[in-house]
């Protein structure tokens, strides 16, 4: 087994137990592996899973200045990585957190269209033609309409949605079913 590849599940195993800054992953996986990683190597497993979509940036540890006041120059030991779950029920919660506090919100919100904006760039890969705008236009638009819907509509498009969205096999198809939908209700016009 190629070690990059080893290196890119020890990344997403760790990522998997907690959201990790850089430096703390990597001295995660030099403890759990008791082997020395170049940061060349370690740097390109991790663009690979970004580029993926498997992990996230979603954040920022100030804790690497170690109380330096004046800050002019970014470390980028101090991004914060996650992994991104596609799985149905962490989406569907994902969703459901849209209606929540403010702080709920905004972090279910940042997850979710980074999952929604993957899976628009696989259907435009696949050559279908989206009007309405870009994704995060899309995606304001899909949760306003279902958010319009009586609560029994709005609870299957909401498990639709997240079905959709999540790596669940079948799931294919169903984003565009969706988009068509909504677009033939009038809510995706250009």
């Amino acid at each position: 087994m190629p070690r990059n590849y080893k290196l890119k599940e020890l990344i997403l195993e760790s990522l998997d137990e907690r959201e990790l800054s850089k430096k703390e992953l990597l001295d995660h996986i030099i403890e759990k592996s008791d082997t020395n990683i170049s940061d060349k190597t370690f740097n390109e497993s991790l663009m690979i899973l970004l580029k993926d979509g498997k992990i996230c940036m979603i954040g920022y540890d100030f804790d690497v200045y170690h109380g330096v006041k004046r800050i002019q120059s970014i470390r980028p030991d101090g991004i914060i990585f996650s992994i991104v779950k596609t799985d149905f029920f962490e989406i569907e919660t994902l969703i459901k957190k849209l209606d929540g506090s403010e702080e709920e919100v905004n972090n279910a919100s940042f997850k979710i269209k980074r999952i929604f904006r993957n899976k628009i760039r696989e259907l435009q890969e696949n050559g279908v033609s989206l009007d309405g705008g870009g994704a995060d236009t899309l995606f304001n638009r899909i949760i306003y309409y279902i958010d319009s819907q009586p609560d029994k509509q709005k609870k299957i498009l909401t498990t639709k949605f997240a079905w959709s969205l999540s790596d669940v096999e079948g799931e294919d198809g169903f984003l565009e079913d969706i988009l068509n939908y909504i677009k033939v209700q009038g809510m995706l016009g250009t």
